[in-house]
């Protein structure tokens, strides 16, 4: 072969070479393209632990002044009958009003029997072992108890009941019997202190027959007592009360 031929050839080689060298380094090797554009980071809103910062409250009731164990007034502890599931607000319309001096706009009516007048402001809470709940304005509060084994003596359950008073700066006023709509009846009335205020409760125990009791506990700030509205409010509870026929 010719020696022209073979360097012809040689360059034609070297030629071939140097073009597929230059693609390849051209290209770089590197098929990521568009790859990693966000990949591998999920940023849900959910990133934190779903950390319930509810939990661990204790809810203690602060300002109850139901004093020892849960218990039914007027007839000693662990002694109050079921819940009341169901219980219902009603109103008859009418602002019920069966004696003088009442300021009830509704009648709340509880699956246990009883029924109450409620004045303005005021609405059912809740139900518990202790009995049903109500609040109204400024703080003020009312517990309804029952039992269906009232004591004898309700002057006597409640100087019993009061060792178990575990309020801070509980002070009594009085625990003496009372002329309440012919029940044989007891007013235990006190102060205590709960989150820098002084509250004071009355607590009205008495023996409807031999099978059921009841307690009306009316709590307000101790510096509102001597006012209308506290007595019109304590009147109308009073007054209005039915309990279970």
């Amino acid at each position: 072969m010719p020696r022209r031929t073979l360097v012809i050839a040689a360059i034609v080689v070297v030629l071939a070479l140097l073009g597929t060298i230059l693609t390849v380094a051209l290209n770089g090797g590197d098929d990521s393209g568009s790859q990693g554009s966000g990949s591998g980071s999920d940023k849900s809103t959910s990133s934190g632990k779903g950390e319930d910062k509810s939990k661990g409250k204790d809810d203690k009731g602060e300002g109850d002044a139901t004093p020892g164990p849960e218990r039914s007034a007027s007839g000693g502890a662990g002694q109050s009958s079921a819940p009341g599931q169901g219980a219902s607000p009603g109103s008859d319309g009418k602002g019920s009003d069966p004696g003088s001096g009442s300021t009830a706009v509704s009648t709340y009516k509880h699956a246990q029997g009883f029924s109450i007048g409620l004045p303005k402001g005021w609405k059912y809470g809740s139900t518990s072992a202790a009995g049903a709940r109500f609040t109204g304005p400024n703080g003020q509060k009312l517990l309804v108890g029952w039992t269906t084994t009232p004591k004898s003596d309700p002057v006597a359950d409640w100087r019993s009941q009061e060792q178990y008073m575990r309020r801070s700066q509980y002070d009594r006023i009085r625990i003496a019997g009372v002329d309440y709509r012919g029940w044989n009846t007891a007013d235990w009335e006190f102060t205590y202190v709960d989150g820098g205020t002084k509250w004071r409760s009355i607590d009205r125990g008495f023996v409807v027959n031999g099978s059921l009791g009841y307690g009306l506990m009316y709590t307000a700030k101790d510096g509102d007592w001597g006012g209308a509205l506290r007595k019109s409010t304590w009147k109308t509870f009073t007054k209005t009360f039915t309990p279970k026929s």
